[in-house]
């Protein structure tokens, strides 16, 4: 099976040509997701309604606009093909096809899923334009397959879907989970879990999914504690080879800082949480490892948002506090994450969340709170990447609405800004095709109706190392919240980096 050169095949199923020994280069399938790239507004991507069903590539196109939605597609050689359509709705629900201008005879998308042939089409060697149009009344559009062969069945598109790229190993059964680390808790050099829950319990488990303790919440102000992700670690701090499990308990109506026994869930040490006392809200609450001194990482920082207060304490092995940094701000403005890292090159790490950086002994490096005093502008997700060859960390950040920023990591100085609605996650380095620089990728969300679809949308946008826009993905949002991910997907050691070539959408 050849995947298609479409620019996006990596991030969605996309056009593929069949090379089995079947259908040889017979056939060509289009699936849902071959139309994204031009989606209308309107048009929505989710299946989950449509029940336990099967889903070629599991893709669907909702189509809510009466917009034609259209997609251009490659055809390996030219001949007599034979159209089929798979496609859903209601009983007044309906959409047609044309494939370079010339219209299918009948109409699809109504009633039950169904698989229907739709007429033959000459077509020439190369690219074609395919359109679904004269839509009514949100059809459910599938897939669409053009075959030479004019017995072509419906279950001959299983053996033609894209291979799975993640196998399951194994599945752990678990209580619904605001966050789950992963660390060594009994030394077998295999990766255990720990599960929070949205009320702050703690569940251990080892590698092979059974239980080794849990600590239950207490009911009081779980709705609260429920609303952000909740806070924990796994680490050994004393390299004795079996990791301590960091976490938030109420012990006797009072809140501590925990470090427990990975494997029995008993508490080694604790100290009184570093938040104002209660009542108090849970804004955002996080724990990260720091290397505040030469040598092993054995640090501790805290980040607690309660609205009013926000406070970045820092601890050593032994949960003794060795500096706290406090401000009265309101809720967000130091954003939700924070990052322990070392950014001048000396070994020990600075830690920033969001508009500020401090050192390894608490003390400011800068802030950035005369350029951004809104609440609302904090940093969403950062990025530590050398993006202008200077051999030195450049900070790029989501900042909500305010967009997307380079900052020089060192001093704070802002490099540079360019507007992407509500953006989200960042990532940076060589990923397009035929680029010499790094690229900037982000989650550019927005909000509000889409046309019935939900209110959440989201866009790729594609920035210069400079910061200038080298294009969006796709022309619209699409509902939910998609995000562009790199990693060591083939398991060789390395980042796939080349994951897209480059093409401008303008």
């Amino acid at each position: 099976m050849i995947k298609s050169n479409s620019p996006l095949s990596r991030l969605f199923p996309a056009l593929l040509i069949a090379s089995s020994l079947l259908w040889g280069r017979d056939a060509v399938v289009v699936d849902a997701a071959q139309f994204f790239t031009l989606i209308p507004r309107g048009d929505t991507i989710d299946g989950r309604n449509l029940g336990d069903q099967w889903l070629f590539n599991n893709t669907v196109l909702n189509l809510g606009s009466s917009e034609d939605c259209v997609a251009h597609v490659n055809v390996p050689e030219a001949g007599l093909y034979h159209l089929f359509v798979r496609s859903q709705g209601t009983d007044g629900s309906s959409f047609r096809v044309t494939i370079n201008g010339k219209a299918t005879g009948e109409s699809f998308g109504a009633g039950a899923m169904s698989f229907k042939p739709a007429g033959e089409f000459t077509l020439p060697k190369g690219q074609v334009e395919i359109r679904l149009t004269q839509i009514s009344s949100r059809p459910v559009f599938n897939v669409m397959v053009l075959s030479k062969n004019a017995r072509f069945a419906e279950q001959d598109l299983h053996a033609l879907e894209l291979p799975e790229e993640v196998e399951t190993l194994k599945e752990y059964k678990i209580p619904q989970a605001s966050i789950i680390k992963f660390g060594d808790v009994d030394g077998d050099g295999k990766p255990d879990f720990l599960v929070i829950t949205n009320n702050y319990s703690a569940i251990m488990y080892n590698h092979t999914g059974t239980e080794l303790w849990r600590w239950e919440a207490p009911a009081e102000g779980a709705r609260l504690r429920g609303e952000f992700e909740a806070p924990g670690s796994i680490w050994d701090f004393d390299q004795d080879g079996y990791a301590e499990v960091i976490h938030w308990r109420i012990i006797d109506g009072k809140e501590w800082l925990v470090m427990a026994d990975g494997r029995t869930g008993a508490i080694k040490r604790k100290v009184v949480w570093p938040t104002t006392p209660f009542p108090h809200v849970y804004n955002n609450y996080r724990t990260a490892i720091a290397k505040f001194h030469p040598g092993y990482a054995d640090n501790l920082v805290v980040l607690t948002d309660s609205g009013g207060t926000i406070s970045l304490t820092a601890y050593d092995r032994e949960l003794r506090q060795i500096w706290q940094h406090k401000e009265k701000l309101a809720k967000d403005y130091f954003g939700h994450y924070l990052y322990p890292i070392d950014l001048n090159g000396d070994g020990i790490d600075e830690v920033v969340i969001s508009h500020l950086c401090v050192d390894a002994k608490g003390k400011e490096v800068w802030n950035n709170r005369a350029i951004f005093d809104d609440n609302h502008d904090h940093m969403d997700a950062m990025e530590f990447f050398d993006i202008n060859g200077d051999g030195k960390l450049e900070l790029l950040t989501g900042q909500s609405d305010v967009g997307t920023l380079a900052y020089n990591a060192q001093t704070g100085e802002l490099l540079w800004h360019n507007l992407s609605d509500h953006t989200q996650q960042i990532t940076a380095g060589y990923i397009l095709k035929n680029m010499s620089t790094p690229q900037v990728v982000v989650n550019a969300r927005t909000y509000g109706p889409r046309g019935g679809g939900g209110g959440l949308g989201a866009q790729l946008y594609w920035f210069t190392n400079k910061g200038d826009l080298i294009s969006k993905w796709p022309v619209n949002p699409l509902n939910g919240n998609p995000n562009f991910v790199r990693g060591d997907w083939y398991g060789s050691g390395a980042e796939e980096r080349e994951t897209l070539p480059y093409v401008n959408y303008h």
